[in-house]
């Protein structure tokens, strides 16, 4: 619960118990005052009666009269108003008391009358106590009602004053909220004594991450070009080292030893190879950083990346005598140009080398609802069930290091790849090709508002699909 909404609850429920126990004890409060002023008032009363000879019999009043009375001699009713019984009320005993007739309860009050023309003559004076409940809510009604009335009008300055109490509060959501993911700059909103210390600590804690997203980047990228130099020279000695060794054994008629001789060369160059690979994997790993992709992203026709993708990569695929087919319509997806263009090259080159020499590529894109749904399939020999989630794991490679198919990797083209859909809030999964029975990579991307023809920065983009083979 938002913590305005809950302090004007909470203000308003304090606020209603504390009127409600208030019109609790009025109500008390004000029965005994209105118990006492009743009393006095059938006191008074009686005293009058007394005072004043009444004759004897039945007595006329309004059918409004709130009094009933009885004057009684030598135990029999002689003088009574015409809403009392011809029966006694009460028991002739001076003092207070309650009776019930004419179906109301009342309150009675008994005295003597001490005059010398009656030795034994008493009056009973009774009102109903309901005049006296309802003198008593009338006067709690009238207390608590306006402040019944103008409780909205409370609820609605207690929200001001809650609101402007939380502005600082909101100031700090505010800027918190516009900050970008690569915003790591300190806070400036003006905040309140309270919010001080916090705003301070989200200041702190954005330096040391802004001074560890330096040091990671700056160390990965330091790491991978520092090697990419003595990778070079590496390869470059390897080369001609091999070639003055097989100058020398160039006498040499024994073609078994010469094999053998050869054998550790080559071993040494695949492992340069592989070692080129992952500095060259770590730093695309590097630049593919949810900073860079969020600055740098754009509406992009995913058939011309694939026709890019394959066309530079077209070279080894012919080397291996594979048969690519591109199955595409020019559809259009919001994402980082060059990260895009490293998953689609990570997945057509992932293809090719684990597809033997003369096997079968299809690449397709195709738009279903709402989403782009990317499949590259190859005819190769696809990966186990059980390995789906592990294949995306960092460095792990299904075999090991020693891969079965022999193909220089490092495990973490797929990885990159993963790390790239979920950069661009995508999905992807692995299954078995039905139509190259080999593995399918599908990813599902969400389609960029372009695709209905709408303009995005001036530029018409295509609507239309085209359908074709690369």
């Amino acid at each position: 619960m938002p913590i305005r909404r809950y302090l004007v609850l909470m203000l308003l429920s304090i606020i209603t118990l504390v009127i409600f126990v208030s019109a609790i004890q009025g109500y008390k409060a004000s029965m005994r005052k209105a118990e006492s002023v009743f009393d006095n008032e059938l006191v008074s009363l009686a005293q009058v009666i007394t005072a004043v000879k009444l004759p004897k019999g039945v007595i006329t009043h309004p059918a409004t009269s709130n009094f009933s009375y009885q004057i009684v001699l030598d135990n029999q009713v002689v003088t009574r108003s015409d809403n009392a019984p011809n029966t006694l009320i009460n028991t002739l005993n001076t003092g207070f008391k309650e009776a019930n007739f004419l179906g109301k309860r009342w309150r009675t009050y008994t005295d003597k009358i001490t005059d010398n023309s009656a030795t034994n003559a008493w009056v009973i004076i009774a009102q109903p106590l309901k005049q006296r409940f309802d003198l008593a809510e009338d006067i709690i009604l009238s207390a608590v009602t306006p402040i019944i009335l103008v409780m909205p009008l409370l609820a609605l300055i207690i929200s001001l004053a809650v609101r402007q109490g939380l502005k600082p509060l909101t100031f700090l959501t505010r800027a918190l909220k516009n900050k970008k993911a690569n915003d790591l700059s300190p806070l400036t909103v003006s905040s309140s004594t309270e919010l001080a210390p916090v705003i301070e600590t989200l200041n702190e804690l954005f330096l040391r991450l802004s001074l560890s997203f330096e040091r990671e980047k700056q160390f990965a990228s330091d790491a991978a070009h520092e090697l990419r130099t003595p990778l070079s020279v590496l390869k470059i000695n390897v080369y001609n080292l091999q070639q003055s060794f097989n100058d020398v054994i160039l006498v040499d008629s024994d073609q078994n030893s010469t094999a053998l001789s050869v054998l550790p060369f080559q071993q040494l160059e695949q492992s340069v190879e592989r070692m080129a690979h992952v500095v060259d994997q770590i730093l695309t790993l590097n630049r593919t950083n949810p900073e860079q992709i969020l600055a740098e992203s754009a509406v992009l026709n995913l058939q011309e990346l694939l026709q890019e993708c394959i066309s530079e990569l077209y070279p080894y695929i012919a080397s291996r005598g594979h048969d690519i087919e591109l199955n595409s319509a020019p559809l259009n997806i919001l994402g980082n140009r060059f990260a895009i263009g490293i998953l689609l090259k990570n997945l057509i080159a992932n293809a090719a080398k684990y597809t033997p020499d003369n096997g079968k590529i299809l690449v397709s894109c195709l738009q279903e609802k709402n989403k782009l749904i990317l499949r590259v399939e190859d005819s190769g020999p696809g990966i186990a069930p059980e390995e789906y989630s592990r294949v995306f794991d960092r460095f792990y490679r299904v075999g090991g290091d020693s891969h079965n198919s022999k193909v220089i990797g490092c495990g973490l083209g797929l990885s990159i790849v993963k790390h790239i859909v979920e950069l661009h809030q995508a999905n992807i999964s692995l299954s078995r090709s039905k139509a190259l029975f080999g593995l399918c990579v599908k990813v599902v991307f969400s389609m960029a508002d372009s695709n209905s023809g709408a303009t995005i920065n001036g530029n018409k983009l295509p609507s239309s699909p085209a359908k074709g083979d690369y």
